[in-house]
């Protein structure tokens, strides 16, 4: 019964609301167009009016029937205007009724003066008729002894030309004087009726006359004309509001009207409506469901794309200007990663920039937090403060702020903008919002998780592939240490016994610096392959690149120009400076081959403050201080396939013979080792510029040591055993220890020498033993020779490059591991060191 009445109510209240609006949308066209016309009339009948004082006073009208006609229809056309107000309300009926009080007053001004007019202006024709006609018969009556008279009516009546065509009071003067000379003149009896009642009816032109002409002129300029326009004017106004008006009350009368059968057809098909109903309240939810299933088993690729596209779809169905998500996790935003979608009356879809991504991640107004998000529904009425500043100044009205969260930990925001109009969200808009979000944030989340498996996957093939050839690279480095160890020995030891200024001497040194070049492409295939054991310790930067700097300009063309700028004063890493200055070297020499020996070469030492997440071309670096060696070239650049694979061992551009495509693999494999990263920036024509990134380190770095070398230490006749499968070897080391004041027992195999060693176990004083030999190993021996006799020395020669286990080497009882290929020096401080502690 209650919803019966309520319908009921409900259905009687549009029809009120029909009529009401019905009768209000009527436009009274036919009554317009009368209020118009008699308007125009008043206009009209006033001009007519004005048209018939000036025809009258030039006596060209032979009654006043056309000036009362004039009159008549001026003050019916008067009479009609009332009417005019019906058309408008309020202030403009006011106006209305103000204009029409002027324009009435108007009219009955000018009607007084055209009465006034009537009259006087008869008198003042009628004595011009009888002026004209007098003189006309007093200069007829004149003859030839009346030539005084004659000549008085002449100037008379041409002074009362003159004043009838310019009644000014020099010339009223005139005609004055000329009427009293003229009532003086001595004339015959018959003609003295005459004279008298010529100078009387002049008298009275020159003082009418005047009078007229003013009456005139006050018709002639009476506002009626003036203030009818105005009221013309006001009235179209109103009217055009009125229509105005009208036609917004046929609009509501057309949207009652369709609210009428709306609701009527909700009475026969309350389902179908409820429906509609439903839909439009459940759209924002069903957006949110279409963008949630967008997402299912959406390709890795394709998410970011999606996420612009849904952020896109979001900012339009809720009326909103711009949507941004920074991502951002502890290390602070990744603008890159970030995403920015803005309307496109609002601007240009973009990336935020970071006073946007601060002002996101870092704001916390007070009193304006709703369901965990900031809610900012006007911006205005923020204190004062930065961040009211810098919305203020992009323009920001409105402002809501969503924390992103993936299983506890932050990943980033939503920030909504309104800056059209000012918005204000309700609570259930707020967590349909924060339900978007989530479907963000899983989105994102899976896109890095994604990415960051396909990286961890791409990195681990890499390592495979670093590893196996890093196993050929040692098994190389082997066998070239022991050809080296050949080469470098017997140079080594023929240097020693020639003479300075020999020629021979000269052939062995450059034998022994293309051994040491030898050994430096050896100790790079090591480096790439990370089979060499790196011993980090603090230092300098600036002092360890100064030295490569002269190194590098000592090797570079005389036509290339190299710049420097060192600004690391004070700056320490921990690093290897040999490997440090191994990269400065190869990347100065791929720069140098990259220019043809031809341009500009730039090295920059500096220091950055990471205070975000950077990625970089070959990397990345979570947010921290950093050493950076720029090196800048002016060459041919790099393409983008090329750029992917240069730090790829055994990968070069070059041709067969000119490169080994190690130098920057090289230099990828130290960087990593030092716990850096490099980026790498280049385009076709406009060089390339590499970024190697070290990290800081508080501590001073500790200063080179340039105290001179000490003499060698020589033995003072002890027996070494010393163990190597190769037989030249072997006696390249027999005669280096019988050199250094030793005496060397020399076997080309584990078990001969194990052998002898049991033979007689206090003949040796140390062992000197190759780890790698087809018999026994190194390791193997010193732990047969330890069982025999704990106390001897042993030292172990290897020409790999990886680590021995510690814990290996203690229980094989080896106090010391030597290097290969074996030189003087690092042989005798070796021996002199286990000797001593033996």
């Amino acid at each position: 019964m209650r919803r019966i009445r309520a319908l009921a109510l409900v259905v009687a209240g549009l029809f009120i609301a029909l009529t009401y609006f019905l009768f209000q949308g009527l436009t009274p066209e036919a009554p317009h167009r009368q209020r118009a016309d008699a308007l125009q009339a008043v206009i009209l009948h006033d001009a007519a009016l004005q048209r018939d004082v000036l025809w009258a006073r030039a006596g060209l009208l032979r009654s006043y029937d056309p000036l009362v006609r004039s009159m008549e229809n001026l003050l019916a056309a008067t009479a009609a205007l009332p009417a005019i107000a019906e058309v408008a309300r309020g202030e403009a009926k006011a106006e209305i009724d103000r204009r029409l009080l002027e324009v009435t007053a108007a009219v009955r001004d000018q009607e007084a003066l055209v009465e006034t007019f009537k009259s006087q202006n008869a008198v003042l024709q009628n004595s011009l008729a009888y002026f004209n006609h007098l003189s006309g018969l007093l200069a007829a009556a004149s003859d030839g002894r009346r030539t005084e008279l004659n000549t008085e009516i002449g100037a008379l009546t041409a002074g009362m030309l003159r004043f009838a065509n310019a009644p000014q009071s020099g010339a009223a003067a005139e005609v004055e004087h000329s009427l009293d000379r003229f009532a003086v003149l001595p004339v015959d009896a018959a003609l003295a009726e005459d004279v008298r009642t010529l100078v009387s009816h002049g008298r009275l032109i020159v003082t009418t006359l005047p009078a007229v002409d003013d009456l005139v002129a006050r018709v002639q300029s009476a506002p009626t004309s003036e203030r009818a326009r105005g009221l013309q004017n006001v009235y179209f106004a109103a009217y055009e509001r009125a229509a105005a008006r009208a036609d917004i009350f046929l609009r509501l009368l057309y949207v009652a009207a369709l609210a009428l059968v709306a609701y009527v057809a909700y009475l026969f098909v309350r389902l179908r409506a409820n429906a509609h109903t439903l839909k439009q309240r459940l759209g924002f939810e069903a957006l949110i469901a279409s963008i949630s299933t967008h997402f299912i088993n959406l390709p890795r690729e394709e998410i970011r794309a999606a996420i612009g596209e849904s952020l896109s779809r979001l900012v339009e169905f809720a009326g909103l200007d711009s949507a941004q998500i920074i991502v951002a996790g502890d290390g602070g935003p990744d603008l890159s990663g970030s995403y920015w979608h803005r309307r496109k009356a609002a601007g240009t879809a973009g990336t935020p920039p970071a006073e946007v991504a601060d002002l996101v991640l870092s704001w916390r107004p007070e009193g304006y937090e709703r369901q965990g998000c900031i809610c900012v529904p006007d911006v205005e009425a923020l204190p004062g403060s930065r961040q009211k500043a810098s919305l203020r100044a992009r323009h920001v009205r409105s402002w809501l702020s969503i924390p992103m969260r993936v299983a506890g930990e932050r990943l980033g925001v939503l920030a909504l903008e309104a800056t059209a109009r000012k918005k204000h969200w309700r609570d259930d808009d707020i967590a349909l919002l924060r339900t978007a979000v989530e479907i963000f944030a899983n989105a994102i989340a899976r896109e890095r998780g994604e990415a960051e498996r396909e990286a961890l996957q791409a990195r681990l093939y890499q390592s495979q592939r670093l590893e196996a050839i890093g196993t050929l690279a040692g098994g190389i480095a082997h066998e070239f240490n022991n050809i080296l160890g050949a080469i470098r020995g017997y140079s080594e030891m023929a240097l020693a016994v020639l003479l300075k200024e020999s020629r021979a001497r000269r052939y062995v040194e450059q034998i022994m610096k293309a051994g040491e070049r030898a050994q430096d492409v050896v100790e790079q295939v090591l480096a790439f392959g990370r089979r060499r054991e790196r011993r980090l310790r603090a230092i300098a930067v600036e002092p360890v690149i100064a030295e490569a700097i002269d190194l590098v300009r000592a090797s570079l063309p005389a036509t290339l120009t190299m710049r420097t700028r060192l600004e690391a004063e004070g700056v320490a890493v921990m690093g290897d400076a040999t490997e440090l200055q191994q990269v400065v070297m190869n990347l100065c020499s791929n720069a140098a081959q990259a220019m043809e020996e031809r341009g500009m070469l730039t090295l920059v030492v500096d220091t950055v403050d990471a205070r975000h997440f950077m990625r970089l071309s070959h990397g990345s670096l979570p947010a921290g201080r950093y050493a950076r060696i720029t090196v800048r070239d002016t060459g041919r650049g790099i393409d983008r396939a090329t750029l992917e694979r240069i730090f790829e061992p055994f990968f070069t551009t070059k041709p067969a013979g000119q490169g080994t495509g190690l130098g920057l693999s090289t230099v990828h494999g130290i960087v990593g080792g030092h716990g850096g990263a490099l980026n790498v920036k280049s385009r076709l024509g406009k060089g390339a510029t590499f970024e190697v990134y070290l990290p800081r380190i508080e501590d001073a770095a500790a200063k080179a040591d340039h105290s001179p070398e000490p003499p060698l230490r020589t033995g003072q006749g002890e027996t070494v055993l010393i163990v190597d499968d190769e037989k030249p070897l072997v006696l390249l080391g027999e005669e280096m220890l019988a050199a250094l004041g030793y005496e060397p027992i020399g076997f080309d195999g584990g078990l001969a020498a194990l052998a002898a060693f049991r033979t007689k176990p206090t003949r040796f004083d140390l062992v000197l033993v190759d780890e790698v030999m087809p018999e026994m190993t190194g390791t193997e021996l010193a732990c047969a020779i330890r069982e025999l006799r704990s106390d001897v020395p042993i030292v172990l020669m290897t020409g790999y490059a990886h680590a021995l286990r510690p814990d290996r080497l203690q229980a094989a009882g080896i106090g010391e591991v030597l290097k290969k290929p074996l030189l003087s020096r690092a042989l005798a401080d070796c021996l002199a060191r286990q000797l001593a502690s033996g």
